[in-house]
């Protein structure tokens, strides 16, 4: 997992590849829940798509794995940058 990604993917590219994909799209999705980004860092909202029922859910999510105890922060597999 990195700490830094990048999300430039269209509305329109998205529900292109997800017919292309025959997967279904809720009705109540639009552009919002899918906003560009040049820098999204570790627990900073970001979008994610799950499954739910026939249709693949745009939803956020703080990026990290959760903390493994009361007082950890945020887990990610970072090495260095360079």
């Amino acid at each position: 997992m990195c700490n830094d990604y990048e999300q430039h993917i269209a509305w329109a590219e998205y529900c292109r590849m997800m017919q292309l994909l025959a997967l279904d799209i809720p009705t109540q999705q639009t552009e919002l829940d899918l906003p560009q980004a040049d820098d999204i860092r570790i627990s900073d909202p970001a979008p994610i798509k799950r499954a739910v029922g026939d249709t693949i859910e745009l939803t956020r999510m703080t990026f990290a794995f959760p903390p493994s105890g009361p007082k950890g922060g945020p887990i990610f597999n970072f090495r260095s940058e360079g």
